[in-house]
């Protein structure tokens, strides 16, 4: 099985892409990022409803911060490790 990963460049930083049986996405960018988000699935060929998870590696501002309209892009849960939540 062959995963195909895409980056996405949300200006401050980046998201990644994971695609293979599923799609899954590692971090939501600073906030505001979400239409960006959604243009850079569509220069890959990925629909946003195809989206499974995002992945937050830690909780700073600029890998949340549009976690939220993600989301809502996409219908994907959203997993954070409990520490970073607060």
């Amino acid at each position: 099985m062959s995963v195909g990963i895409f980056r996405i460049d949300l200006g401050f930083d980046q998201c990644y892409v994971l695609k293979s049986e599923g799609v899954i996405a590692v971090d939501a960018g600073a906030p505001g990022k979400g239409k960006r988000f959604a243009q850079g699935l569509e220069r890959v060929s990925i629909n946003p409803k195809d989206v499974q998870l995002v992945v937050i590696t830690h909780g700073h501002w600029d890998h949340i911060g549009s976690a939220k309209e993600i989301k809502g892009i996409t219908g994907a849960k959203i997993a954070l490790h409990r520490r970073e939540a607060n």
